[in-house]
């Protein structure tokens, strides 16, 4: 099913509007797969989702990184999974085999930074749906941006 919103275009500084957008694998690939080196992330991406699909644990992914902006030559793509169970032993089963298969090996085989997000997790953790958006302060500066700016990220439900 196709998310009734379209991609808006990047913003001038090369970055999605802030917030979070909702798009289709396939509306991803068109948008961001433009050239050969982000061919072979998406092919990777892809992959690698399907690893997460054929689990049918998870309700949605977040995409960010150089590969959701106007960087020609992007070396890797941030993800968030999020579980259908929420926060508890049910997502750490979910987890589990990502764990074991471990974050390098993971990064090795399918350039992604992989990060979990799941609901009910207590305030103290970190919700990286959240991080992904904030801009560090020397990457707002380049952009010549006020320290605190944000962008937006993608997602696509599962």
């Amino acid at each position: 099913m196709e998310p009734d919103t379209i991609l808006p275009p990047l913003n001038y500084h090369g970055c999605l509007p802030e917030g979070v957008h909702d798009c289709t694998f396939e509306q991803l690939r068109e948008r961001f797969a433009t050239n050969p080196t982000r061919v072979r992330l998406c092919e990777r991406l892809q992959n690698f989702l399907g690893w997460a699909l054929s689990t049918n644990e998870f309700s949605c992914v977040y995409i960010d990184g150089g590969f959701v902006t106007n960087k020609s030559l992007p070396e890797d793509i941030d993800v968030i999974l999020q579980p259908r169970a929420p926060s508890g032993i049910e997502a750490l089963r979910v987890m589990e085999p990502f764990f074991t298969k471990g974050f390098s090996a993971i990064f090795r085989e399918y350039s992604v930074h992989l990060h979990f997000w799941c609901e009910g997790f207590s305030h103290g953790e970190n919700d990286f749906r959240l991080f992904f958006q904030y801009m560090r302060p020397q990457d707002a500066a380049s952009m010549g941006l006020r320290e605190g700016a944000r962008k937006g990220i993608i997602r696509i439900k599962l």
